[in-house]
C-alpha cells in the first residue's frame, strides 16, 4: 500500500492566513497553532479539501470558528451526500442527468475534429 505524502506546515500556515480576515480570528500565536493542528487532524494528504474546506469557512461564516467547529464543518463536509439530477435507474445517464454524445464539428479556418458534447438527459425532461 502506497503511503500518501505529508503536507507541510506552509499550507497549513497558508490555509490558517486565509482565515484571518474573518472578525475573531486568534492573534496569539498559540491559538493560531490550534488552528493548524485541527486543519491537520482533518487531513495530513488531502491539500485540495483543506482548500475547499477553508474556501467554504471563508465565503459562509462571518466570525472565525474555533478549532472543534472547524474539525465539525469538515466531517459534515466530508459526509455531505450528492444528490443525484437524474434517475438513478435510467440507462442512459445512470442517474447524472446528462447525456455525452460525440459530434463532429468543422469551425471556418479550422480542420474538423471530433468533441464531446453534453445534453440534458430525457429522464430530466431533456430531448
Amino acid at each position: 500500500m502506497k503511503k500518501s505524502k505529508l503536507l507541510a506546515d506552509t499550507t497549513y500556515d497558508g490555509e490558517v492566513e486565509r482565515l484571518s480576515g474573518l472578525p475573531k480570528f486568534p492573534m496569539l500565536p498559540a491559538a493560531q497553532k490550534e488552528l493548524r493542528n485541527a486543519l491537520r487532524r482533518i487531513s495530513e494528504s488531502d491539500a485540495d479539501f483543506i482548500h475547499r474546506l477553508i474556501s467554504d469557512v471563508v465565503d459562509t461564516h462571518s466570525i472565525c470558528p474555533t478549532p472543534a467547529e472547524l474539525i465539525q464543518i469538515a466531517g459534515a463536509k466530508r459526509h455531505r451526500k450528492q444528490t443525484s439530477v437524474g434517475r438513478p435507474d435510467c440507462p442512459y445517464c445512470e442517474g447524472s442527468g446528462f447525456v455525452i454524445s460525440y459530434r463532429t464539428v468543422a469551425p471556418e479556418g479550422f480542420a474538423p475534429y471530433e468533441t464531446s458534447c453534453a445534453s440534458v438527459c430525457t429522464c430530466r425532461g431533456g430531448r
